[in-house]
């Protein structure tokens, strides 16, 4: 490819893949798209893998008396590899995470995967007021601390909803005004088994779904260890996956706060 016309310039970055252009593209803007790689007919068992999660999660939810529409929760499926493990396949998939590593490093885990349905025909839906993904925070940092890996089951299309961004607002301290945001907003639309990558420090939301059918997709967080996750996987998986190392490590095994003095000295000890 031809080099890009300039001159005055004594420093330029340089990107020699398609994911490191992909990396560049969220530093500056907050967010990229990535195609995660899947065949159709592997989409077409994920979305019937999501209808039938969604299924158990309610009925797992009734059981225990929760009413998940009492507690604005019904446009939610947390953690839905566990109603829906073909999803574990999402969490893992390798195209994703050699992008992660180049905006997080080598270490960082699995804050949270949930399933979101923005339902049709114009209902109300919970994400849809701008916020970033580690809400109210006011800071900006030299580099990404925490990436939203946002997978498409279907279509994202202006129609049904497609995720709303404010490009470069990792950036600002402050939201944005109105007049700004109404200026710069973007809708991002894409096809099914392509994953939304923003910075969470990005301002962003979704959007009003006026089909007749519900968009469904899986949100991902992924983060530097140091942040907690939403809910303690470790906890909720326990000893009923078998997993290898590398994806014990995403999962933030190994990672539980100490509870004592002499479980922090035992494990000093256990490093020497």
């Amino acid at each position: 490819m031809n080099e890009i016309a300039r001159y005055g310039v004594r420093e330029a970055l340089s990107a020699r893949t398609d994911l490191e252009v992909k990396a560049e593209e969220l530093r500056l803007l907050g967010y990229t798209t990535l195609d995660a790689g899947l065949s159709s007919a592997d989409l077409n068992a994920l979305s019937d893998g999501f209808d039938r999660g969604r299924k158990d999660y309610e009925e797992i939810a009734a059981g225990k008396g929760v009413n998940l529409a009492a507690i604005q929760e019904s446009d939610t499926i947390r953690v839905l590899p566990m109603v829906s493990p073909q999803f574990w396949a999402v969490v893992f998939n390798e195209r994703l995470h050699e992008l992660l590593s180049q905006l997080l490093g080598d270490y960082y885990i699995l804050n949270q995967v949930n399933g979101l349905i923005n339902r049709g025909n114009g209902s109300k839906y919970g994400q849809s007021a701008y916020h970033r993904d580690l809400p109210y925070q006011h800071f900006v940092s030299s580099r990404p601390i925490a990436i939203n890996a946002l997978f498409a089951v279907d279509d994202f299309t202006i129609e049904n909803g497609a995720t709303r961004v404010i490009p470069a607002s990792q950036h600002m301290e402050a939201f944005p005004s109105d007049g700004t945001v109404k200026n710069l907003q973007h809708q991002v639309a894409v096809p099914r088994g392509t994953f939304i990558v923003l910075d969470c420090m990005l301002y962003h939301s979704g959007a009003l779904n006026t089909t007749s059918a519900d968009r469904r997709a899986v949100n991902h967080v992924f983060t530097i260890p140091m942040l907690r996750q939403q809910l303690h996987l470790p906890s909720i998986i326990g000893d009923k996956m078998e997993l290898s190392e590398w994806q014990k490590k995403i999962l933030g095994f190994g990672l539980d706060e100490f509870r004592s003095l002499e479980d922090w000295f035992a494990a000093r000890a256990s490093k020497n």
